[in-house]
Parts: C-alpha cells; sequence; structure tokens
C-alpha cells in the first residue's frame, strides 16, 4: 500500500516494460498527423537528435581512447554506458526500446498539457534560441569535448574530489566531489554552461519532459491555496521557492505556465546559480512579453540544508534532482529546514530518481548508476522518502511517475482551528 496517492501514471509506468514485445508506445499515424502533430514532431526530433549526439560523444571518447591507447579501445565495460554496445549488438530493438520509452514519456506529457495543468513547453517557438545553428553547435562542440571526459575519467576511476577547497562551512564535503565524473563537478562555469546538454542527451531528449511532472504538482497547489484564500485576488499571493536550482531550466517552465508568481530560486553552487540567473534573464526578454503582473524573482546562494528565510516563508518548496546526491544526514537536514520554512498548508515537490519498485523491470540494474561517481544513489534507490517526511512534519501525498523520473509531493499539515481544537479548560467568560 502507497503512502501516497498515486496517479495513473505510476501504475503504467510500474507496469511498462519498453523492451517487451506487448509494448505499443509509439506514436499513431493518427497523432502524428492529427491536432497533436506539432508537439509530437517536436519531441520525436529532440529524441533524434540528443541519441544522434549520444553515439557522437560515445564514438568520440572510444577514438580519443584508442588513439591514446596505440589503437587498443579494449575497456571496462562498469567503466562508462554500454549505449554504444548494445546499439552495435542489436540496432532494431534498442533503438525500439528507447523509441517506446521516450514515446511514453511524451505521451504522458502531452496528456498533461492537454488536461490544462501546464502549457506547451516555451521551447517549441522557433523563437526560442536552441534552433540556431550556431547555438546548437556551440552546444554539441561542448557536449562531445565533455563526454570524452568523462567517459575517459569513469574508465578510470579517477579522483572525484573537485578543484575548490573549502571548509564544511562554506562546501559540505560531500558537495567537493565531481558527481558522474562531470568537469569540476558544479564548481565552474563550464560545467554549468553544459550541464544542460549533457543531461538531456543523457536521456535522449526526454529530460524535460520528465521534470515537467513537478508542474503537475506546483499547479495542484496552487488550486489548492486558491482555495484556501477564497479566490480572492486581493489576498496574499503565494510565493515559491526552488532548492537546488542547477541551470534554472525547471524555474523557466515554472515561469512560464505562472508568470505572476513571485519566486525564489536557490542554489550552493555559484556558477549554477548565475547560469540560472541568465536563463532566466533569457525566457523574460524573449518570452514574457510586456506583462506588469510579471511576479519578482531572487536568486540566493544557499546550502538547502540551512536556508536564509523566516519560518513559514513559502507556499511551495520545489526541489529536482537533488536528494539522489545527498548523504542521509543532509537528506535530512534538508526535510527538517523544508518544512520549517513552508507556510502551514503548503506543499513540498520532490522530482528525483526512481526508486526500487517504481519500474520493476529495471529493478535489477538501477543501482549501477551509483558506479557512475554517485556514492549516495544506491542508498537513495531504498530510501524511505514517506517516512523521512513524517519524521521531520509532512504528510505524504500524491506521486507521479514518468520513465526514470518520479515526482512526490508532500504537504505540511495547517495547525487545527479553534473549533476543530474543542473547549478549554477553565471558565469561558
Amino acid at each position: 500500500q502507497s503512502a501516497f496517492a498515486e496517479g495513473s501514471s505510476a501504475a503504467f509506468w510500474r507496469a511498462f516494460d519498453p523492451y517487451s514485445e506487448a509494448a505499443d508506445a509509439l506514436p499513431t499515424a493518427a497523432e502524428l498527423t492529427g491536432a497533436d502533430a506539432r508537439y509530437w514532431l517536436y519531441h520525436l526530433g529532440r529524441f533524434g537528435f540528443f541519441s544522434g549526439q549520444a553515439l557522437l560523444g560515445v564514438a568520440a571518447s572510444q577514438l580519443a581512447q584508442g588513439l591514446g591507447s596505440g589503437g587498443d579501445t579494449a575497456s571496462d565495460e562498469g567503466g562508462q554506458p554500454n549505449f554504444l554496445g548494445r546499439i552495435l549488438s542489436d540496432p532494431s530493438a534498442e533503438l525500439r526500446g528507447r523509441l517506446q520509452e521516450a514515446s511514453a514519456a511524451f505521451r504522458q506529457d502531452l496528456a498533461f498539457v492537454r488536461d490544462g495543468y501546464f502549457k506547451e513547453p516555451y521551447d517549441m517557438s522557433p523563437r526560442h534560441r536552441q534552433w540556431s545553428p550556431s547555438y546548437v553547435a556551440d552546444r554539441s562542440v561542448r557536449f562531445v569535448r565533455e563526454a570524452v571526459g568523462t567517459l575517459r575519467r569513469s574508465r578510470e576511476r579517477a579522483d572525484t574530489s573537485t578543484w575548490v577547497e573549502s571548509g564544511s562551512d562554506l562546501y559540505p564535503k560531500y558537495y567537493q566531489h565531481t558527481f558522474h565524473y562531470q568537469t569540476d563537478g558544479w564548481l565552474s562555469s563550464d560545467s554549468a554552461e553544459v550541464y544542460e546538454t549533457s543531461t538531456e542527451t543523457l536521456f535522449l531528449g526526454r529530460q524535460d519532459a520528465m521534470q515537467r511532472t513537478s508542474l503537475v504538482h506546483i499547479s495542484r497547489a496552487l488550486q489548492r491555496h486558491r482555495a484556501m484564500e477564497g479566490h480572492s485576488a486581493a489576498g496574499p499571493q503565494p510565493k515559491l521557492l526552488e532548492i537546488g536550482c542547477g541551470t534554472g531550466r525547471v524555474m523557466s517552465f515554472i515561469r512560464d505556465n505562472w508568470p505572476s508568481l513571485d519566486v525564489t530560486v536557490s542554489d550552493l553552487s555559484p556558477f549554477y546559480l548565475e547560469k540560472a540567473r541568465e536563463n532566466n534573464a533569457y525566457w523574460e526578454r524573449r518570452f514574457a512579453g510586456s506583462s506588469t503582473s510579471l511576479g519578482r524573482s531572487a536568486f540566493v546562494q544557499a546550502n538547502a540544508e540551512a536556508l536564509p528565510f523566516e519560518d513559514g516563508s513559502f507556499d511551495v518548496v520545489v526541489s529536482v534532482y537533488l536528494f539522489h546526491e545527498l548523504p542521509a544526514e543532509a537528506q535530512e537536514a534538508v526535510f527538517a529546514d523544508v518544512a520549517r520554512v513552508l507556510a502551514p498548508g503548503g506543499t513540498f515537490v520532490l522530482t528525483d530518481s526512481v526508486q526500487l519498485g517504481d519500474r520493476p523491470y529495471a529493478d535489477e540494474s538501477m543501482g549501477r548508476f551509483g558506479d557512475f561517481a554517485e556514492p549516495h544513489y544506491k542508498a537513495y534507490i531504498r530510501r524511505d522518502l514517506a517516512a523521512l517526511a513524517r519524521a521531520h512534519g509532512l504528510e505524504p501525498f500524491e506521486k507521479e511517475v514518468s520513465s526514470s523520473t518520479k515526482s512526490l509531493s508532500f504537504v505540511k499539515p495547517s495547525p487545527p482551528s479553534a473549533s476543530e481544537e474543542g473547549p478549554t479548560d477553565g471558565p469561558t467568560n
């Protein structure tokens, strides 16, 4: 029995095996030519582009390895993703399985759009810079260079310390680590510039669709807030905080859907926070329009374990792809401080990797991602997040799943009203 109220997505992904002969998620002719054709063509194009880029990155890595070893390209299979090997051994089955997975994620994302939870992604517009050949070329060159270095360090099981050395009062020891062997970990502008391209390539173009599952919970939370405030425009307006914002990609989708919302964007890395600020400025300049009701945005360098905000400051707190990189004691601290800064009745949205049991077909291999310089991942996929939340005063609420990602919501209970508390002792006059 789940501690969460599960959306239909949870049951779907629990049963879905993209490599099964019974899998039937590929888009139909009607979908490709009907009212949703624009969405499908864009997202299948993303799948094709990032799949090709993944192959290019792995091929460039193997070429560099061969040149560096006099042509001998034999290596430890555990040292790098085996995507290329599976493609070469059975290209039809591998590509079909990955397209099945992506198509199912895209169909679910589109269903959320059609159900009114959020809009079609703003970057589908040809006005977005990602349609510029020079921008695409720059991102791709950065990615290939990063892929060669990342996969080499993975094969060599290279040292994962960062160039920054500091006391734990500035950066915790676990943070001074090059997660998934990326260059400089979270502590350089080069890392921040390539991160979005690298992770979208890792997921073959479906990362945005997975992340946008967070917006379902945000939409529901804002509806509850309006109901609590009696739909009064003059009443207190909701405030949203994102912790561990990274490059601000998710925040751009949040602001595109709720532009009047006051938001605070936080991250421990000044380099990623600066990239988030730049992405936000780009969205405001190109897509916010001239609306006078645009909410305020603030950018704060902060450790999510010790947030510099007053108690009850926010109605919604969002965390995306942060928890699997935290040791257990840091997860405890983050939940405790999120519970503190949430207003009564507020919602915590936690979006991260699926855990054991969410995708049974992948349970046996799920932990292998931990070998890719993710030292806390194997513990994360076994962590009872519902129990963790309850230990810090939050109640498990709802759950959605999208491919490799799960999105959970937790609610901070409101204190009982005077009528609910019952009579007090002693005279009332």
